[in-house]
């Protein structure tokens, strides 16, 4: 590709122009992915596309660069700091963009421990509004560094349309100015041919629908693919009604699945079906501290301390990175494993097994999971222990509901394990949370299940998931929810015809 660019751009004209470009472009993007590779030296390459994605200007370069004077220069703020040029612009006064009042924090939080050191005590929603207002101030020294970088001429832009307007500084600046009447320009749509295609489009609905649709046919007749009402988004039938399991087939469901389509059909359908963002550093770590407690259970004679030096040797298969970082999550895993031995020391009741893989029906329902540990009494009775490892704590009241301990109970009830159970009868579950800071585990207990309503339930929810359609579900967690952007009753995901 490069020999090619490179033979165009040696031939001029309009077409060697956008071929040095292309070339330029390239050597500035090599140079961006090593400064980046630099810096986060075990990223991921959709890591730094995330990051060119969100640059609106090219980043600095490391080497030094000669100025020129005969250039239009296109600096940030910060760049343009101590200079001052004959004219200047300064573009982009939007609502939302400048000033940009979306507060920005610190990885340890700094400037709220300096907010506090000023203002003494305070809670943090009144900490918050102080933050704020510094924000505010800010922003507006920032856009008088901007506008007092000129000498002779200042010009400062914004853009009046149905989704945008103008910021309040560009207001204050259109009063203050000593400019009479601001210079309105009416920019009409580009002669192309997606900004046509548009055009007729919104005139459909109008006085000009039927020539507008006349056109819009002779187009998708010439083979252009925006004009045909066939390949316009959301305008085409529901490509298939089926159900996605037929009715005479068993719905495999899981007691994570079963919980999470409780809270959102259309999650939990777009999460098992590739929207998930694959396994995150927290998740990763998780499954490691399962694995040294099921270690645990099957060498009891390994102490707590070598326990801790297999996680510390381990540590650099669970997490790669060097620096701080990795330094501090190695101390919190072994801070969770510390709880672990603390609630294994603790426990009356024998342990069964540990990891142990169950496969029950329940109507159309095939359950299949896997239980973290099982405990048994003097009594023959069974208890579930479900170990978590993520910061979130649900309510005692949630625990009594929660579907995945009770599709646990179900299990040993039905006797559905690979590794029989004597007697199979459930007294309860609970979940123990390693990652809460405090000298007591902190646990949530489930009493013994209604095996009948669980059963009835569970087979709801199975005809659920073998349906044709899933309902979205407004709830506490849609603000954390990875698939927010197709939720068809969020903002970013609402259909683009209604």
């Amino acid at each position: 590709l490069s020999t090619a660019w490179r033979n165009i751009a040696l031939r001029g004209g309009n077409r060697g122009a956008a071929a040095d470009r292309d070339l330029d472009a390239m050597i500035q993007l090599f140079d961006s992915a090593q400064r980046f590779t630099e810096r986060f030296p075990y990223s991921k390459p959709s890591a730094f596309l995330d990051e060119i994605a969100r640059e609106s200007i090219v980043g600095d370069l490391i080497t030094s660069q000669g100025v020129r004077p005969d250039v239009v220069e296109i600096l940030t703020v910060h760049s343009a700091k101590g200079r001052q040029w004959e004219l200047v612009a300064v573009a982009g006064l939007q609502e939302g963009v400048w000033p940009n009042l979306r507060q920005r924090s610190s990885l340890l939080g700094s400037e709220r421990l300096v907010e506090r050191e000023r203002h003494g005590d305070l809670a943090r929603v009144e900490l918050d509004v102080i933050a704020a207002s510094a924000l505010a101030e800010d922003e507006r020294r920032l856009l008088h560094v901007a506008v007092t970088r000129a000498r002779q001429g200042l010009i400062v832009t914004a853009v009046q349309r149905e989704d945008d307007e103008p910021s309040a500084y560009f207001e204050e600046l259109d009063t203050n100015s000593g400019v009479e009447e601001p210079i309105i320009t009416e920019v009409p749509r580009p002669l192309t041919t997606s900004a046509l295609v548009a055009t007729l489009r919104q005139n459909l609905t109008g006085e000009q629908s039927a020539e507008s649709a006349g056109i819009l046919k002779t187009l998708a007749q010439s083979h252009i693919y925006s004009a045909d009402p066939t390949n316009w988004t959301g305008s085409l039938p529901i490509s298939s009604t089926e159900s996605v399991v037929n009715a005479s087939e068993s719905v495999p469901v899981s007691p994570s699945g079963a919980e999470t389509f409780t809270e959102c059909g259309v999650k939990w359908f777009l999460e098992k079906n590739g929207g998930t963002n694959g396994d995150s550093s927290a998740q990763i770590l998780g499954s490691a501290i399962h694995e040294f407690a099921r270690i645990k259970v099957e060498e009891p004679d390994i102490s707590d301390n070598d326990l801790i030096a297999k996680l510390q040797s381990a540590w650099s298969l669970i997490d790669p990175t060097d620096g701080w970082v990795s330094t501090s999550s190695l101390k919190r895993a072994v801070k969770m494993l510390e709880r672990f031995a603390r609630y294994h020391a603790a426990t009356k009741r024998e342990v069964v097994g540990a990891e142990l893989n169950f496969t029950i029906q329940v109507g159309r329902a095939q359950i299949r999971g896997n239980v973290d540990r099982i405990e048994v009494d003097s009594d023959g009775n069974y208890y579930v222990i479900d170990f978590k490892t993520g910061k979130n704590i649900i309510t005692k009241n949630e625990a009594l509901e929660n579907l995945q301990l009770a599709c646990y109970q179900l299990a040993v009830a039905l006797d559905g394990f690979e590794q029989k159970l004597a007697g199979s009868k459930s007294t309860g579950a609970e979940l123990v949370y390693l990652a809460k800071d405090s000298v007591k585990v902190t646990t949530r207990q489930q009493f013994i299940i209604d095996e009948e309503a669980v059963k009835a339930k569970i087979e709801e929810i199975a005809e659920g998931m073998g349906a044709a359609t899933f309902q979205a579900k407004v709830n506490e967690m849609c603000e954390k929810c990875v698939v927010k952007a197709c939720c068809p009753i969020q903002n970013e995901g609402r259909a683009v015809i209604e």
